[in-house]
């Protein structure tokens, strides 16, 4: 009796077993089946979703270059009058540009009060010198006048 009991034991542990490794494979064949479903293969992989990119639109060198000057601009226009000598830092989080203003000068055109200065803009195409100046509006506001590249 003890041995029929003792065969019918392991015969349900062998059976739950069974039962347990069937239900691991089915999960994995289900599992690999998803993935490949997905087209996961090394080509498609490479490959860009146009749909996805297409929401964020480069910016053009154009567009980049019109960030830093409203950046530059804010900067040379925000300085006090005693804060015109020295060296002034700037960098644009949107382009990762960044340079140094200097030489800011107090000038007049016109009417207008405005600062001559020169920057350094150090970004993807290089290191380059713009000339720029800025001028009071009328309704303290301040405009980007000129910013050109230098010859060096």
């Amino acid at each position: 009796m003890a041995s029929d009991l003792t065969e019918a034991v392991r015969g349900e542990k062998g059976r739950i077993a069974h039962r347990a490794l069937l239900a691991l494979s089915l999960s994995c064949a289900l599992f690999a089946a998803g993935c490949m479903s997905s087209k996961s293969d090394a080509v498609s992989a490479l490959s860009i979703d146009p749909l996805t990119t297409s929401a964020v639109p480069p910016l053009s060198a154009e567009a980049e270059i019109m960030s830093d000057e409203t950046v530059v601009r804010d900067l040379a226009s925000g300085l006090g009058t005693s804060e015109l000598g020295g060296a002034h830092p700037w960098t644009n989080a949107l382009t990762g540009s960044a340079g140094v203003i200097t030489d800011i000068a107090k000038v007049r055109d016109g009417s207008r009060s405005c600062r001559q200065f020169q920057t350094t803009r150090h970004a993807f195409d290089g290191v380059a010198l713009f000339d720029g100046k800025v001028c009071q509006r009328p309704d303290t506001g301040w405009d980007l006048v000129t910013f050109e590249r230098t010859g060096n």
